[in-house]
């Protein structure tokens, strides 16, 4: 019993101190090339010694692959527990779900898309998003038609852009609208769009 605290407890610490490097990074990112940054750097913005960076990662590009991981990681257990067919056919619980795990840690949310060399990674979960969608039974049935398909990637694209968009300007607060607002408002504004644009592809 207490071999499994401990190593609870290790667990725990060490999530901990991967996320507090990954948060220092992004934080030097906004201030210098990441060519310049320094393990030094990172070791002292992460208030951590080099030991622990070691433990972890072996370098800084390492870390970089590691926000990307973990990006990834979070919009997949946004996903969790529901089928692509039920998100297309009411997006809100997914939505609810994201606004909940971008809420839990705005901050380095709204720091992930400001910095232009990490933008990418978070574009990457877009198409993400996309091929999880395209995994749905409607998506696949249509797959056998070739023009058909091409349609429904582009009604999916469309809508997740749409989507991805929204939160990005609601996190650099472009727009009056809050995480917890957004899932309605786009739920309403897809609903509007997806019977026009799902008969045009049967």
């Amino acid at each position: 019993m207490e071999e499994k605290k401990r190593t609870k407890a290790e667990y725990r610490s060490s999530l901990r101190s991967k996320k507090l490097i990954r948060e220092a990074m992004v934080r030097l990112m906004r201030e210098k090339p990441f060519e310049k940054i320094t393990i030094t750097d990172i070791v002292k913005e992460a208030d951590i010694n080099r030991g622990t960076f070691y433990a972890h990662f072996k370098d800084s590009g390492d870390v970089l692959n590691s926000i990307k991981e973990n990006i990834i990681s979070e919009l997949k257990g946004a996903f969790a527990g529901l089928s692509p067919d039920i998100a297309l056919a009411n997006p809100r619980p997914l939505l609810d779900s994201v606004s909940e795990f971008v809420s839990r840690d705005r901050e380095y949310y709204r720091l992930l898309i400001s910095i232009d060399r990490i933008r990418p990674l978070v574009i990457e979960c877009k198409y993400q998003a996309i091929n999880y969608l395209m995994s749905s039974t409607l998506a696949e049935r249509i797959g056998q038609d070739e023009a058909r398909r091409i349609k429904m990637v582009a009604f999916i694209d469309f809508i997740v852009s749409a989507a991805f968009d929204i939160y990005c300007d609601v996190l650099l607060d472009k727009i009056p609208l809050t995480l917890e607002e957004a899932p309605e408002m786009l739920t309403r504004a897809i609903g509007m769009i997806v019977r026009p644009l799902s008969e045009s592809i049967r």
